[in-house]
């Protein structure tokens, strides 16, 4: 189901034929640098399957981007809930902006376009009050698609990732958001 669209995205539900794409996607190292570890097919099925189920408890999720120039699958953008007792950051309860796109689509624009689509979509249609998104604090390219969609560092948000061992260099975050007034 068609979701979003823009100048040159496709933003919808996940279809069963998107597992091949999104497990090469999650098996690229580039793409996978700052994670724990690199996926495999089977962790890809049960995370397209979350992110459905996700999608029908709350009526949105991460979608999977298509180029609309030739139909490809490049990888997903969305938002997804992250709730205290599930995820338990000091920003909990709390609805987060998200993207992993392949590496031979990056430097395109693609995020960026495809999550200021969200960010219409989450502050516009879902009504959301507010929107956070996170990452490792050495991913610059995603602090920079952060930035560029009108998100704002919160330094006093910077957390350490509950389900990273502190001892891990990945565990450090630091956290952008962005309410529906402030973007007005």
């Amino acid at each position: 189901m068609k979701i979003l669209e823009t100048q040159r995205l496709i933003l919808r539900t996940f279809h069963d034929h998107d597992l091949d794409a999104m497990a090469r996607i999650n098996q690229d190292p580039k793409v996978m640098k700052y994670f724990p570890s690199i996926g495999n097919r089977k962790q890809t099925y049960d995370h397209i399957k979350r992110i459905r189920t996700h999608q029908a408890r709350y009526g949105y999720s991460l979608y999977a981007v298509e180029l609309k120039s030739t139909s490809e699958m490049i990888g997903f953008v969305g938002l997804i809930h992250r709730a205290k007792k599930e995820f338990g950051a000091c920003f909990t309860p709390a609805t987060e902006i998200g993207w992993r796109l392949s590496s031979r689509h990056w430097g395109k624009g693609y995020a960026t376009e495809a999550a200021l689509a969200v960010l219409d979509y989450a502050f516009n249609y879902l009504n959301l009050d507010e929107v956070v998104s996170f990452t490792v604090v050495n991913n610059q390219a995603s602090q920079r698609v952060m930035e560029k969609i009108g998100l704002y560092r919160d330094f006093q948000g910077d957390f350490d990732h509950p389900k990273i061992a502190k001892d891990n260099p990945l565990c450090r975050h630091v956290l952008y958001r962005l309410s529906k007034q402030e973007r007005r």
